[in-house]
């Protein structure tokens, strides 16, 4: 399925917090999270605020066309390669943005920061993201873990 208009990446800022907290307290994405428990606005937002500022997490906040939000796709960085998380709005699923953020979100990663190693801790009876994930290259290595290893861009002479 693919979505219907442009995605649009920008990195999230704090005006963006609410809007991430009621994405995460949904039972859909708690349930497929490995932290299934509601979270408190005090404890997101203390999160939320050192998140922005700390230099091995990356936070993109994708929009439609209109600048409608449509979901977060998160990268932290860990022992050389990056961990991504991909959050759909729960009004957006099912029309194919997950795929596109995943994708757009890689991408970007690698052209901004150089990036070509990513994991994904993906559970066992998540299939919406296992798809989402194989989709854009990701497999299936031990358990839970997904990797996409994309090729190193050579230096221009």
């Amino acid at each position: 399925m693919s979505t219907p208009h442009p995605l649009r990446l920008r990195c999230a800022g704090h005006e963006d917090g609410r809007l991430v907290f009621d994405w995460r307290n949904d039972p859909i994405t708690r349930a497929a999270s490995h932290d299934v428990l509601p979270i408190s606005w005090p404890v997101h937002e203390l999160w939320w605020k050192a998140s922005l500022g700390r230099a091995d997490r990356v936070l993109l906040l994708g929009e439609d066309a209109w600048g409608r939000p449509v979901g977060l796709v998160r990268f932290d960085a860990r022992e050389g390669r990056w961990i991504v998380s991909v959050q759909v709005a729960p009004e957006r699923r099912g029309q194919g943005w997950g795929r596109e953020l995943l994708a757009a979100g890689v991408a970007r990663m690698a052209d901004k920061r150089g990036a070509y190693r990513f994991t994904a801790e993906i559970k066992p009876d998540n299939t919406a993201s296992q798809r989402i994930f194989e989709a854009c290259g990701f497999v299936q290595c031990v358990g839970q873990e997904w990797i996409l290893k994309l090729q190193r861009r050579r230096a221009a002479a």
